[in-house]
């Protein structure tokens, strides 16, 4: 569930660097930068993944309207991967083996030109494949540097952090319940946080 659905599931980081003053412009700078883009038909290429509206999985367009929501800025990471079925691998292998055979008047193909007819048949199939596209909304609330991801998956949290990194070159820690009842208790001195404790007995 994203940010626009009715429930959601996310995970909380913030941020351990510094973002510049002027963060808006800053963000919106490198929102166009590291946006996403299309796999073209045609190549070898697997993955793409760049930034794009939260409000429209194919736009790259961000102004104020469409991503910033004082204080918050509101985006989504979009991954797009070719996926090679390993039955449809294997049926063109098989195909191919057959025609190799016939060709070369050999009964049994050498590993050497297996391996080299398998990477041949593969990179064929990627070029006609196409994306599969997936789609994570983040929000980064400006005012306390707290960033929520759309997403409990620890591939897709793995891969936004390090995305992130890479965009706007800022490292994200991970909030635990843990840090977030000390947030609340350095803003509520007086709140008293109780914890659930656990017992065991031998039976």
């Amino acid at each position: 569930m994203g940010l626009y659905t009715g429930s959601a599931s996310y995970v909380r980081y913030r941020l351990i660097d510094d973002p510049p003053e002027r963060v808006k412009e800053f963000a919106l700078e490198k929102l166009k930068e590291f946006s996403f883009r299309e796999i073209e038909t045609g190549t070898l290429n697997e993955k793409s993944a760049g930034w794009v509206s939260a409000e429209n999985m194919a736009s790259t367009f961000f102004d104020d309207l469409h991503f910033s929501k004082e204080p918050y800025f509101a985006f989504s990471l979009r991954i797009d991967v070719r996926r090679v079925p390993g039955l449809a691998m294997k049926a063109a292998m098989l195909r191919e083996e057959i025609k190799y055979k016939k060709n070369s008047g050999l009964e049994v193909l050498r590993k050497k030109d297996r391996d080299l007819l398998k990477d041949q048949v593969r990179q064929e199939l990627v070029k006609r494949s196409l994306p599969s596209p997936t789609l994570f909304d983040v929000c980064w609330n400006t005012a306390t540097n707290a960033i929520l991801f759309f997403s409990t998956s620890a591939a897709a949290n793995e891969e936004f952090v390090g995305w992130f990194l890479r965009a706007f070159g800022l490292k994200l820690g991970r909030l635990l319940p843990y840090d977030l009842a000390g947030v609340a208790a350095e803003k509520h001195p007086g709140l008293e946080i109780r914890f659930p404790t656990v017992s065991f007995t031998n039976e």
